[in-house]
């Protein structure tokens, strides 16, 4: 989203948000995979460490 501010033009990131953050849902959700498949694997590397 700050990108997008930055290519715009936009000098406050509110503005980009609130007129752009509906069109990003499909990023969102990839987003929101990739940080779940992180956390798993960080977990389980916790976990194999302690035991």
């Amino acid at each position: 989203m700050k990108q997008i501010q930055v290519w715009i033009g936009h000098s406050i990131f509110a503005t980009t948000a609130d007129i752009y953050a509906h069109l990003d849902v499909s990023s969102q959700i990839e987003t929101g995979r990739v940080a779940g498949d992180f956390f798993e694997k960080t977990r389980n590397k916790k976990a194999c460490r302690e035991k």
